[in-house]
């Protein structure tokens, strides 16, 4: 039977492409072009920051290294040899485009593209756990346009792909758990996760939030399973890979960089703690004297300013808290306030969160986002905070299970955080030159 004659797949497409996504889709992705151009970029802008391009094009003449350094890059210098100093996986994507455009791929576009995407699955994802559509498209836009992942999107160079396509794959494997009606496609959710760890290694640690709410689906050891055979055969390749690059299967080149060579307290130190979480959660923007523009430090904007909307994903553990405050409220007025916000806004007593859950939730979190403030350049010269982005898979399926209706207070958080991000990208792209 040919697959337009199955009416079981034919009533799926159709409630897929319905009209208000179909617009969705396409008017976001026209202001992301317009975005691209405000900031002086266009749909064939290839970043220079460029070597996952010359990877690949290393890769075409059957070679690992590369032919000499690049003082603007983050080239690994080990055993007289040059290495890219990046997991593989954007390389790969690189791959296909340099037989067709060489050394001067669209990059930004490529990257723009698979950002788009991802927050189109982010709408799935949001829908599948609120079943409220219109609170999917704000939350799903706003996660996207509401964080440093705007700004990201809009250059393909080589830190933005690595964050923005490991983001993509996290997305992708959720996706696929939340939606999957057979245990068997978590294999395909377990490869897509294992592609975000070679964008972002840090992407590792959350296999055990992944695993237990695979687990929670389908209570069966072989779901487990599933997902280690998805996550195995990249594993390996990354291995291999390494191995054969730098002789030890978990170094990825950065330890071979010159400027990481040169530090006193290593790429990763106590000693970067408390600057980065100051940059991370605490600092404010800045009025510049020179330009009369509000400015940003480099080193990182606090999240509280720069990316309040992914911060709601936070509201996930005040939950016990929600369920006091409805029996607090329980006989107040249907007009009044309080009940409204906490009897038809968030899940409350109706859906008792397990314990477990709340302990994987917040120990993934912490371990990634401990990992991270412990690293030397806490992302170099930024908008915002974008290590963050490695935790907004995450935070996704914690909104998701915490909110329900578009209740009217996100509204300005959302809003908020949509101007300041697109004020941010040109402040970073075009306004602070």
């Amino acid at each position: 039977m040919e697959f337009s004659d199955n009416p079981h797949y034919l009533s799926k497409i159709k409630k897929v492409f319905t009209l208000d996504f179909i617009l969705f889709a396409c008017i976001s992705l026209v202001f992301w072009i317009i975005m691209l151009y405000a900031v002086n970029h266009s749909i064939s802008f290839h970043s220079y920051f460029d070597e996952h391009t010359r990877q690949a094009l290393a890769w075409q003449k059957g070679k690992i290294t590369l032919d000499a350094n690049i003082d603007y890059l983050e080239i690994s210098h080990y055993k007289d040899k040059y290495y890219v100093s990046f997991p593989p996986v954007p390389s790969i994507i690189e791959f296909p485009l340099t037989y067709v455009f060489g050394s001067n791929t669209p990059n930004t576009f490529t990257l723009l593209l698979f950002t788009w995407v991802g927050m189109l699955f982010a709408f799935f994802i949001l829908l599948k756990l609120t079943k409220n559509r219109i609170l999917s498209y704000i939350m799903a836009f706003s996660f996207y346009w509401g964080s440093t992942i705007l700004y990201l999107s809009l250059e393909g160079a080589v830190w933005h792909q690595g964050q923005l396509y490991g983001l993509f794959f996290a997305i992708t494997a959720f996706l696929i758990l939340v939606y999957t009606e057979k245990p068997v496609f978590l294999l395909f959710g377990g490869f897509c996760l294992a592609l975000a760890v070679g964008c972002r290694p840090f992407y590792l640690f959350m296999t055990p939030f992944y695993g237990y709410h695979a687990y929670k689906r389908f209570p069966h050891l072989k779901t487990l399973i599933f997902i280690v055979l998805g996550l195995i055969p990249p594993g390996v390749f990354y291995a291999i890979y390494n191995f054969i690059r730098f002789d030890s299967i978990i170094e990825f080149g950065h330890r071979y960089i010159p400027w990481s060579k040169s530090l006193p307290n290593g790429v990763f130190s106590f000693a970067y703690f408390a600057n980065n979480i100051y940059h991370a959660f605490i600092n404010p923007p800045e009025w510049s004297e020179v330009k009369n523009i509000l400015s940003f430090n480099g080193a990182g904007t606090g999240l509280w300013f720069s990316s309040p909307v992914i911060l709601l994903g936070f509201a996930f553990f005040l939950q016990p808290l929600y369920g006091f405050f409805r029996r607090m409220t329980q006989r107040l007025p249907d007009a009044n306030f309080l009940k409204k916000l906490f009897h038809r806004s968030l899940k409350g007593e109706e859906e008792k969160i397990p314990l477990a859950e709340i302990i994987f939730s917040i120990s993934t979190i912490l371990v990634i986002w401990f990992g991270l403030l412990l690293h030397e350049s806490n992302g170099w010269f930024q908008f915002g905070y974008r290590f963050s982005v490695d935790l907004i898979p995450i935070l996704l399926i914690l909104f998701g299970r915490t909110f329900r209706k578009p209740h009217i207070f996100l509204i300005p958080i959302c809003q908020f955080a949509i101007i300041i991000n697109v004020y941010g990208a040109l402040w970073f792209y075009v306004l602070r030159i």
